[in-house]
Parts: C-alpha cells; sequence; structure tokens
C-alpha cells in the first residue's frame, strides 16, 4: 500500500528486523510492512546513518590491536544513545564496537577453560556416538533377524505349496 502512512509501532517492528541478529532482507520486511523495498531501504540508510546499523559494504578502515581495544574500554559503560553518539563521533559502527567487545572477552578466556570446555564437548561426542552406535547395531541385528525371518517363511511357503502339489 505505497503512499500509505505506516503505523509507527509496525515501523519499529520492521527496523528490529533490520538490525542484527534478525537481519531480514528488505523485501521480507516490505512484504509483512506492506510497503515497497525502496521504503525499506530509506529506513535502513537511517540506521546506517544513526550508527545502529554497519552498511551492506564492509568498512576498509583497519584498526590495531590497540586502538580496537581503547574503543571497547572507551564504549564499554556508554548507554545506546551514547554510543551510537561515539560511535558517529569516531566513524564506527555499533555492530563493530559490539564484535570487537566479544572478541576481547574471548581473548581473555583463559586456555585451561578453554581446554577443559574442549574436552567436556568431546566426552559429551564420545558418549553420544557411543550410544548412536549401540543403537545402529541394535537396529542392524533386528534387520537381519526379519531378514532371515522373511528366507524362512518363503523357505516354509514354498515346501507348503510343493506338498499341497502332491
Amino acid at each position: 500500500m505505497p503512499g500509505t502512512p505506516i503505523p509507527t509501532e509496525l515501523k519499529e517492528q520492521a527496523l528490529l528486523r533490520l538490525l542484527p541478529p534478525y537481519s531480514w532482507s528488505l523485501r521480507q520486511i516490505a512484504n509483512e510492512v506492506g510497503t515497497s523495498p525502496s521504503t525499506i531501504l530509506k529506513w535502513r540508510k537511517q540506521l546506517e546513518e544513526e550508527g545502529l546499523l554497519m552498511p551492506k559494504e564492509e568498512n576498509n578502515i583497519e584498526y590495531s590491536a590497540d586502538q580496537i581495544f581503547t574503543f571497547v574500554l572507551e564504549a564499554a559503560l556508554l548507554s545506546e544513545y551514547e554510543l551510537a553518539e561515539y560511535c558517529r563521533k569516531n566513524g564506527l559502527y555499533v555492530d563493530q564496537i559490539k564484535q570487537w567487545k566479544k572478541s576481547c572477552i574471548n581473548a581473555n578466556v583463559s586456555n585451561s577453560s578453554k581446554q577443559t570446555q574442549v574436552a567436556k564437548e568431546s566426552r559429551i561426542d564420545k558418549k553420544r556416538i557411543k550410544t548412536l552406535e549401540k543403537e545402529l547395531h541394535r537396529k542392524d541385528k533386528a534387520l537381519a533377524e526379519t531378514a532371515a525371518l522373511l528366507v524362512l517363511r518363503e523357505k516354509f511357503n514354498a515346501l507348503w505349496e510343493e506338498k499341497e502339489e502332491e
């Protein structure tokens, strides 16, 4: 319905679907809202200008580890509004800061806890594999038993038919 004003609540839902983790396509959102993809594109550009969404083309600026760490530290205690303002001022995107923060946190996880987690996952996987192998073995036995019964039934039927013919 182009030309018809979109209710604020519907627009807000559409804007949320543009943002991660949803990241819906323009066409999907346009179909849901009942407007054209070009309208959704305008809304997307507004989010990019506000620093709430990274543009589709990748940001080619490379920052050093020190710069990234500084950005994460400076942005750590900011509200969403202050973070968006900070990002605009520094030519960054909120998504970049959030991604860098995750990377910093993961970098500080100790190797022993990483190894413990990997070992735990390995044990769980081995246990699951063993369970699946047991189930497969049981099903193989059942299949072999069924096949043997079918062969015996066919032989029995063949013998029975021979005796009836005599």
